[in-house]
């Protein structure tokens, strides 16, 4: 298997930090992967997933946000594991 690195962000400012994903933060997260997912450019599904299909979809490793001191999310990361073929 490989893994595929999602990366979706939004306006990143001075004043973020990058940080290990939270279960918290899922709301935000998928706001912007909804965001993306609208363009009809960046996948090919056309609706973010709930929270358990995602959290069965994407490695443990490698989940980060990068947000703002009041927890704003402006871009997030993750693994998802593919077929090698």
């Amino acid at each position: 298997m490989m893994a595929v690195l999602w990366i979706l962000l939004g306006m990143i400012t001075v004043n973020s930090s990058i940080r290990k994903m939270q279960r918290k933060d899922w709301k935000q997260v998928r706001a912007i992967y909804g965001e993306g997912l609208s363009t009809g450019l960046s996948a090919f599904i056309s609706e973010a997933p709930n929270w358990a299909e995602w959290n069965a979809q994407h490695l443990k490793l490698g989940r980060l946000v990068s947000s703002e001191k009041d927890d704003f999310i402006q871009g997030w990361a993750a693994l998802q594991a593919v077929p090698d073929t």
